[in-house]
């Protein structure tokens, strides 16, 4: 079975790297205090405006992404192998670029596992519409030894990589980093898709500032550059690198808050996440 392809646009441009706006990560936007919370139309006109090129939501959406130029796309959950077809019919109907999935639950054993990724590889394969499973807590794809162990059992699987889940669930930075990455190239060599979330050994989302210096912005960059120098050998004309921001609101408790009031500027921070994604790619490229 062949993995599934990259998004693209159908044009003979190079390979490029395009950053997308995430409904959830727009939740709950502008920072606390707030007299109302930016409509959609905002929000949208906002990722415009910020240099973004396209939008990861559900249909609702879709037409006032559309409608300001921006590309689409989706994502969702599957919990069952029967439930793989009618999402991707369904993301085909919309017109969606591809999917990003949460895929079970983590308590899955081997044999179930593969019969999850199998149908999601059958399903994006039958609609053409690449889907990519989420390196995520709570799913299959919640720690890095499961995640090796079935991509040596189903090699043409490919991922949309929010490392923050794996850097803060596994604590990374404690311990052999460089041998932690070079346990995850397999996991590198399959990214098609970012969820920009940037977490520190203990906080899912941290604060980091302008990102110079900042420890945990250093370290997610190099493995931004891992997966994007290993996407760009094997990248067609006109094939897109979809990286969205996405930074949880308060109300998912992901946001750093202090009775309810956000401390962090979720706005200015997807900023800085976009600029540091932008440079991985750069870097990415010249090597």
């Amino acid at each position: 079975m062949n993995s599934p392809r990259n998004v693209n646009d159908g044009s003979n441009e190079k390979p490029k790297l395009l950053i997308y706006g995430n409904s959830w990560g727009l939740m709950e936007l502008p920072k606390k205090p707030i007299a109302r919370e930016w409509s959609m139309e905002e929000k949208l006109d906002k990722l415009v405006e910020a240099g973004f090129h396209g939008f990861q939501g559900g249909p609702g959406e879709m037409d006032l992404v559309r409608k300001r130029g921006l590309r689409f796309c989706t994502g969702g959950r599957i919990n069952q192998p029967a439930e793989a077809d009618g999402h991707f019919k369904a993301a085909k109907d919309w017109g969606a670029d591809c999917t990003t999935l949460h895929v079970g639950w983590g308590m899955e054993d081997d044999a179930q596992i593969d019969a999850l990724v199998e149908s999601i590889l059958e399903a994006s394969a039958k609609y053409d519409v690449p889907g990519y499973i989420e390196t995520h807590r709570a799913t299959v794809a919640q720690d890095m030894w499961r995640i090796v162990q079935f991509i040596q059992r189903t090699p043409h699987v490919r991922f949309n990589g929010d490392f923050s889940h794996l850097y803060c669930g596994q604590e990374m930075p404690y311990g052999d980093w460089a041998e932690k990455l070079d346990f995850l190239e397999p996991l590198f060599q399959r990214v098609s898709f970012f969820h920009g979330r940037i977490s520190d050994a203990q906080c899912m989302q941290a604060d980091v500032g302008d990102g110079l210096g900042n420890a945990s912005a250093k370290h997610f960059q190099e493995m931004w550059t891992r997966g994007m120098k290993h996407w760009l050998r094997s990248a067609k004309p006109g094939d897109i690198l979809p990286f969205a921001p996405e930074l949880g609101p308060p109300s998912s408790k992901y946001s750093i808050s202090w009775k309810s009031e956000e401390l962090s500027d979720r706005w200015a921070q997807s900023a800085v996440i976009k600029r540091l994604a932008e440079a991985s790619f750069a870097t990415a490229g010249s090597r």
